[in-house]
């Protein structure tokens, strides 16, 4: 599969444990609040679509046509571009000829660029026979369902060009260890989508018109918004034909092609998932993705912060062949993802019908879309924790610019998600909650296999290590369950819904947090000596001398 050698077992030296750590865990901060800012503002974007279309035939055809563009984005720009381009550019910042990489990034935006042009022209020109394929079956009992959902497509695809430039901008600061601009842009992008829907739904047919509209502003912002950081690092932009005979550029289009499938499974799961539910009933299509919009913003906690951080700095790591920086790198992260992740999937499954109902539970969206959402929820947040630990992972693989191992894993994945979907959304009542369950089982499979692989390939991983971290975690989580159980106990959350709802439940996951926290500090755990630590170093720092 690849020519990488086999690493041997060596103990990862003190430095690995101290300036490295360090420097990754303060980037994973900064990215990390922005990016968890930016899932809440992309929450409030879906409370505003739940208010205004809730789960009936507006809000499924935007579901599906906002899904299709999507999917190509996380294929063509944030998945595998990322993955195939941040090593080789990386590698060329570590051997320091800026003319050179300044050639290669001209080189390769231009290559890009017109690649995602082609797509996107494509993608206008075959919505319809696109949505009528995967969709005219299932939506076509619905007067109207199929025009709308062709006819937001259509307006969605833009979106995928201007979002695909800003990927590869933020990929390229990325390299450069800058990642606070790019992890704010989704900010304004839902931002903007918010402002279109609430002022100006009412000068289109239905919302779902607005919220197309939204995210094409908000495209246009979010790469412009990122332009000046990347001036600053002293590249431009300049379409050049003469760029792409950068022997490079081409390294990076070798590793590319592999990935457009492999960086992609999880979304392209995610579509899949969305055909077979579109055959369900109404609303559970709409259900299925309010659900995943808590899941993924669990995962923005940590998880796309630490996978975001990693990938630089793993290529960096892979290019002077510091293999034991690299296994105490994702060590390490793992560590962090279930520090976060784990204890968030109990409280959320604790949690999910008061969470629902207090988020999404206005407007057109009534009980029976918490109910459809809720059963969704439960099964979508049991992935979580495998969900991120694949999307680290597989950086590994990336950084090595070994793209053919997971695209092979991913061609299993792809088998074992899409005959679950059909097995399990079919016997009794399980309909949407059996989709989001064989996402999670195929999370599972994926991120094992990745793993066993990774271990053959670079030696010992430290597990015995990741597994006494991983024990103190769910210690700590344990504790943290016992409150939460209390007030469900005592029916805390009947009957209410709303503010008071609200005013009840933010106290109880705030004594669920210190509860946890407290846990922790007491048990041990790493993770927590080292965000302590780091406190510490900068209240030192903030202190007046005196």
């Amino acid at each position: 599969m690849s020519d990488i050698p086999v690493a041997p077992a060596t103990k990862v030296p003190s430095a690995a444990d101290g300036s490295a750590r360090r420097s990754f865990l303060q980037s994973t901060m900064v990215t990390s609040v922005l990016t968890v800012l930016s899932r809440i503002v992309g929450l409030l974007r879906e409370q505003v679509r739940g208010y205004y279309l809730g789960t009936g035939m507006e809000s499924d055809a935007f579901g599906i046509a906002a899904t299709i563009p999507n999917m190509l984005r996380r294929l063509f720009a944030e998945g595998a571009m990322t993955a195939a381009f941040v090593p080789v550019f990386s590698g060329l910042r570590a051997d320091e000829d800026r003319e050179r990489m300044g050639r290669f990034f001209a080189g390769f935006m231009t290559l890009f660029t017109l690649l995602m042009l082609a797509v996107t022209i494509g993608g206008i020109l075959m919505a319809r026979p696109l949505v009528e394929v995967l969709f005219a079956g299932q939506f076509g009992d619905v007067p109207g369902k199929t025009e709308l959902t062709v006819g937001l497509t259509q307006v969605m695809f833009p979106f995928l060009f201007l979002v695909s430039i800003a990927a590869i901008v933020q990929a390229t600061l990325n390299s450069f260890h800058v990642f606070g601009p790019s992890a704010f842009t989704p900010v304004l992008l839902s931002g903007t989508n918010i402002l279109v829907v609430v002022l100006f739904h009412d000068k289109f047919p239905n919302a779902a018109w607005a919220l197309a509209v939204g995210f094409l502003a908000g495209g246009v912002l979010q790469t412009a918004f990122q332009i000046p950081y990347l001036r600053h690092r002293g590249l431009k932009f300049r379409p050049t034909f003469a760029g792409l005979k950068d022997p490079a550029v081409w390294q990076v289009a070798r590793i590319f092609v592999p990935g457009i499938f492999s960086a992609g499974i999880y979304q392209i799961n995610v579509v899949i998932a969305q055909v077979i539910a579109a055959g369900l009933g109404e609303g559970a299509v709409a259900s299925l993705q309010y659900s995943l919009r808590l899941q993924e913003l669990v995962l923005g906690v940590f998880a796309v912060s630490v996978a975001t951080v990693m990938l630089p700095t793993l290529s960096e790591q892979v290019h002077k062949a510091n293999w034991p920086a690299v296994k105490e790198t994702l060590r390490f992260s793992i560590g962090l993802l279930a520090f976060i992740t784990i204890p968030a999937t109990v409280g959320l499954m604790l949690l999910a019908t008061p969470i629902v109902r207090v988020l999404y539970q206005y407007g057109r969206f009534d009980e029976t879309s918490t109910d459809l959402t809720v059963w969704a929820l439960y099964f979508h947040t049991a992935g979580i924790f495998f969900i991120a630990m694949q999307r680290n992972v597989v950086q590994v693989f990336y950084a090595m610019k070994d793209l053919k191992t997971p695209t092979v894993i991913a061609a299993i994945v792809m088998v074992v998600n899409v005959v679950l979907c059909y097995v399990l959304s079919g016997p009794g009542d399980m309909a949407q909650g059996g989709i989001a369950a064989a996402g999670s089982i195929a999370a599972v499979v994926n991120v094992a296999l990745l793993y066993v692989i990774l271990r053959r390939r670079i030696g010992l991983l430290g597990t015995r290590a990741l597994a006494r971290s991983l024990s103190r975690t769910a210690g700590a989580t344990a504790v943290m369950g016992g409150v939460v159980i209390v007030p469900l106990a005592l029916g805390a959350f009947d009957g209410v819904r709303g503010a008071a709802l609200a005013l009840r439940l933010i106290p109880t996951i705030a004594a669920a947090i210190v509860a946890f926290f407290v846990a922790a500090r007491m048990l041990r755990c790493e993770e927590m000596t080292e965000f302590v630590a780091m406190a510490r170093r900068r209240f030192k720092r903030s202190k007046p001398q005196g």
